[in-house]
């Protein structure tokens, strides 16, 4: 910048940061003109980290010194100044800007049997992510007071995952927060954590609780924004259900397992043993399926059967 430019200036830039200075390049050179009549020359200074660059912090200065473009003229150093450079290299850096913040309408809560389906209060945020990886607020509390701000009648949380915003983006993104008051006008001091103890932005804003079926198309919380306890009188029945059907699955299983057992088993033979003092002897076995007949003779024992197959 140049409070009186009557004439042309050459500015000559001198680059003094060690280890990193082929990492910075100037859009319009090292030298360049700074034409008469020209109050303010911008002037881009990129720098441009490699991939394989060490976690380190580098310091240094760029330096800008003008001269007249005419050697001939005897004009010396006629301004000058110095840009200090502290650079450090990390891996990533989650780090945004809130711009803007909005808080809607609700209506109040709903009871369905004996569940009590809370308010649902959309708070927008336009965020700037200003690192270099994709980063999001990691929560949101509402302190909710009555109308005067005197006393706290609610705190409540953000019950959804917010939205990423991908690096050098600037977009609105929102925080879905239940609450249970009824009808009437509150205030809110919002507070917006970039990580769990880290407060980025806070404030006030004021709150309109409506009578069920005010708002068009508005939408309510469902099963994610019931109370925990709530959710228990869901979770334990629809557990013990589960166990049920999982223990006759494994019985009929273990029964049908059994039964195929016992069908594919083989019948043991049984073994029959002689007992040697047995007194009264077995008839002997024929392999002639006619009965022999046999008579004691004088001269022995004559089979009557034999003469009879002779005749």
């Amino acid at each position: 910048m140049r409070g009186d430019p009557v004439e042309d200036l050459k500015a000559e830039i001198t680059l003094n940061v060690p280890g990193i200075e082929e990492w910075i390049t100037i859009d319009r050179g090292n030298e360049f003109l700074l034409p008469a009549g020209e109050k303010q020359v911008p002037m881009r200074v990129t720098v441009s980290v490699p991939q394989n660059a060490a976690y380190e912090r580098y310091k240094g200065s760029i330096r800008i010194r003008t001269l007249s473009p005419d050697p001939a003229s005897g004009v010396s150093i006629a301004l000058g100044a110095q840009i200090d450079v502290d650079i450090r290299v990390v891996d990533e850096i989650r780090d945004f800007e809130v711009k803007r913040v909005q808080i809607s309408e609700t209506e109040e809560p709903r009871r369905f049997w004996w569940f009590e389906f809370p308010g649902k209060i959309q708070f927008s945020m336009g965020i700037e992510n200003t690192g270099n990886a994709p980063t999001a607020p990691s929560r949101v509390q509402l302190d909710i007071y009555d109308r005067r701000g005197n006393v706290v009648l609610e705190t409540s949380y953000n019950v959804n995952q917010i939205e990423e915003i991908l690096p050098f983006e600037t977009r609105d993104t929102h925080a879905f927060i239940p609450t249970r008051l009824p009808p009437g006008a509150y205030l809110v001091k919002y507070s917006i954590f970039r990580f769990e103890d880290e407060v980025k932005r806070s404030g006030e804003l004021t709150l309109s609780v409506l009578p069920e079926g005010t708002l068009a198309g508005y939408e309510g919380f469902g099963i994610d924004g019931l109370s925990f306890s709530d959710k228990l009188t869901i979770i334990i029945p629809a557990a013990v259900i589960v166990l049920l059907i999982l223990s006759t699955t494994v019985i009929i299983f273990i029964r049908r397992k059994n039964t195929r057992r016992r069908k594919t088993r083989r019948p043991q033979r049984e073994e029959v043993h002689e007992d040697e003092d047995d007194d009264y002897p077995k008839p002997p076995r024929h392999t002639d399926p006619r009965q022999r007949r046999v008579i004691q003779g004088a001269h022995g024992v004559v089979d009557l059967s034999r003469r009879n197959n002779g005749r």
